[in-house]
């Protein structure tokens, strides 16, 4: 026999693939886990207990699932905005801030807007934003954007688009946008998928694609005369000259001022026409034209008649009525020629433009490194063939992470200098049983630690901790009581931590419920009594009291309690939503219990006679080393466990214990096996984070 004790110092591989159970071989295998459930990785190797899921509201709808739309003003003003529908069907949108809702003072009420967008039409709905504005887009709605004035004050209007490309119909409309080197980009109509719009450089609404700066070489023949001292603003009783032989018609201009008597063109859009032959003609402006007259430009209090005439200061852009070369930077159109038709999925800024195609991996940008993107400087071409599914990709430093298109990989687009090119790689490839049944949903987590989160079609989340320059990527399952529908994350200013908000759907009292929750940012007091590690749950602060009340949405279950960091299980809500206590409590935490499962790989230390796989083994007892942690235990599986315990001679009774920091030894309570598994387990409410594991092995060689 030998007796071996493999070090386990950090667990920066995460939930690594059942196919991996035989690659001793490879260093991850000893950074890996079997199982790591509701565990976050942290960048500096150890495992923390995710924190609990907060209750904010119930959902705008109880029938569909809602939308979360992250809208962040400035670092200091941020929003969670709820795209849903009513009792009725009608579309609305709810505001959140601040952790909490956002009331009108007016109503008391929370801040809401009616919109286009019924329950049905959310899973298409995309959304990029520019300071105050969000634009949407929908297939089969015409873009809007959302405007932000106050913060409960939201306007939704549909754009008005100057030079709309005709293909832009009912029906078929832009599914995707972008911003790109100070271009809207509006992509991927259901007739024509794989086709850009680029707007006009700073004009994000003109997709005019050949226009020219007013005014024109020919525009300075006619002018406005002077009439008392007047402006020269095309007012009933002023005149202006057409030169014998020139011609007056639609489409003309003549030179004037507005009412403020600023330098103006007037281009005509109405019927009339003047072609002096033999002598100039002078033409008036009249309300009712007749012989040489013509419609006035203002009337008598200086308002434009729109549907006769355009008023244009120098600078403006017009249609080119030549068809000549377009301006560099004149609106764009372009179309990915493929062998297929495959649809753009995502759009994503970078140095280039990054285009995710349900084929393939595209960028389009100038023609040559470091030059501008313009009508006469293009280039597109294709830089892979993974493809892309329709979901929202994520910008994580230099790179674009996207659900690749069958939904089951994560890739990341990166542009490789040793290779001069742009590659997608896999970021399952270790941990590919993570994503079953597959994708639809990432948000990214900046601060503290980078975050990955993605939500599975069932309802499951998945975080991976993404810190490539230091070679973590580490895949963990976070399981609730429940099915997550929704995600999102959105910077808090006042915790400065990126947070992740969520949409579940929960049986509450053998009912479905739909509620919208947060996630509480990672625990890092070192005071018991403020650990919350409970699910759609609530907390209270303040003057002792013996029942705490508020969770009526829970109303029916059962709750697990943390008051003044004492545990207790299995309390019933009330009707009314209030629960009581054993005894009173000044800080308290309420809500529904989860599980923490950490499991290590197979233990492999090796033997007398070569590898310690296969042979039988046993763990007498495992050392643990922790940080700020209580509770749990240590077992060959969740069934069998032994506890930690941490109870000192010296610690009151009656009181909750202090958190834990250092190492803890357990003897185990497994004979012999041929795997050596072991498990760490936290099903309390209470804190758990796990530096180092280090079990003592006996092979029998």
């Amino acid at each position: 026999m030998s007796i071996a004790t493999p070090a386990l110092t950090n667990f920066t591989a995460g939930e690594i693939s059942p196919r991996l159970a035989g690659r001793v071989d490879l260093s991850k295998y000893y950074n890996g886990c079997q199982t790591l459930l509701n565990f976050v990785v942290h960048p500096h190797g150890g495992a923390t207990r995710r924190s609990g899921l907060r209750f904010v509201c119930e959902a705008a709808s109880q029938d569909a699932p809602s939308l979360l739309v992250p809208f962040e003003y400035n670092a200091e003003q941020s929003y969670v905005l709820e795209f849903g529908a009513d009792a009725e069907g009608q579309g609305l949108m709810r505001v959140f801030m601040d952790r909490g809702r956002v009331l009108d003072p007016d109503t008391g009420l929370q801040a809401a807007i009616a919109t286009p967008y019924a329950a049905a039409d959310l899973e298409r709905l995309k959304h990029v934003q520019s300071n105050d504005t969000l634009i949407l887009t929908h297939p089969n709605i015409p873009p809007h954007k959302l405007t932000r004035s106050d913060h409960h004050v939201w306007t939704l209007e549909e754009i008005q688009f100057t030079g709309r490309p005709e293909k832009w119909d009912e029906g078929n409309w832009p599914s995707t946008a972008c911003f790109y080197e100070q271009r809207l980009v509006l992509a991927a109509t259901p007739r024509e998928p794989n086709s850009l719009w680029f707007s006009r450089t700073g004009d994000h609404y003109d997709f005019r694609i050949n226009t020219r700066e007013v005014p024109l070489e020919d525009w300075d023949e006619m002018e406005v005369g002077e009439a008392g001292g007047t402006p020269r603003d095309g007012r009933a009783g002023q005149s202006f000259v057409v030169l014998d032989g020139g011609r007056f018609e639609n489409g003309s201009v003549v030179r004037g001022q507005s009412p403020d008597k600023e330098k103006r063109f007037f281009r005509y859009k109405g019927g009339r026409e003047f072609l002096p032959d033999g002598a100039d003609q002078t033409v008036s402006f009249a309300a009712a034209p007749a012989g040489s007259q013509v419609e006035c430009v203002h009337s008598a209090t200086g308002e434009l008649d729109g549907d006769k005439w355009e008023a244009l200061a120098v600078g403006d852009r017009i249609e080119n009525p030549d068809a000549g070369e377009p301006l560099a930077d004149d609106g764009i159109e372009i179309t990915l020629s493929a062998a297929q038709a495959n649809a753009i999925e995502f759009l994503a800024p970078k140095s280039r433009l990054w285009i995710g195609t349900s084929g393939g991996e595209w960028t389009v940008g100038g023609a040559s490194s470091g030059e501008a993107l313009t009508p006469s400087s293009i280039k597109a071409g294709q830089e892979g063939t993974c493809g892309a599914s329709p979901a929202r990709p994520e910008s994580v430093a230099s790179a674009s992470l996207f659900i690749q298109r069958a939904g089951r990989k994560v890739r990341e687009m990166r542009y490789r200098f040793d290779s001069d090119a742009y590659v997608s790689r896999d970021l399952t490839i270790l941990s590919e049983h993570v994503t079953a049944p597959g994708l639809k949903q990432l948000a990214y987590a900046q601060e503290p630690d980078s975050l990955v989160w993605c939500l599975r079609e069932d309802g499951v989340l998945l975080s991976l901790t993404y810190q490539p320059d230091q070679d973590v990527l580490a895949w963990a399952r976070h399981e609730t009581r429940g099915r997550v529908e929704r995600i999102c994350t959105v910077y808090n200013g006042q915790s400065l931590t990126d947070e992740l908000w969520v949409v579940v759907r929960r049986q509450v009292a053998g009912v479905w419920k739909r509620f919208v929750e947060y996630l509480e940012p990672i625990f890092e007091s070192g005071e018991t009594a403020d650990a919350y590690f409970l699910d759609a749950g609530l907390s209270y602060e303040g003057e002792p009291l013996e029942r705490l009340e508020g969770l009526a949405h829970l109303a029916g279950e059962s709750v697990s309690v943390l008051a003044d960091g004492l545990i207790y299980s299995d309390v019933p809500v009330e009707a009314d939503g209030s629960v009581a206590l054993p005894r009173p409590a000044s800080r308290v935490h309420a809500g529904l219990p989860y599980v923490s499962v950490l499991r290590p790989m197979r233990s492999e230390g090796g033997s007398q006679r070569g590898t310690a796989q296969t042979k039988n083994k046993r763990v007498t007892q495992v050392s643990v080393r922790f940080h700020n942690t209580l509770g749990g235990g240590v077992g060959p599986d969740e069934d069998h466990l032994e506890p930690i315990h941490y109870l000192t001679p010296s610690a009151p009774l009656g009181r909750a214990l202090p958190l834990w920091t250092g190492d803890k030894k357990v003897k185990f309570p497994k004979g012999w096996s041929e795997d050596g598994l072991l498990s760490i387990v936290q099903a309390q409410p209470l804190p758990m984070t796990v530096l180092m594991v280090v079990p003592e092995v006996i092979v029998n060689d």
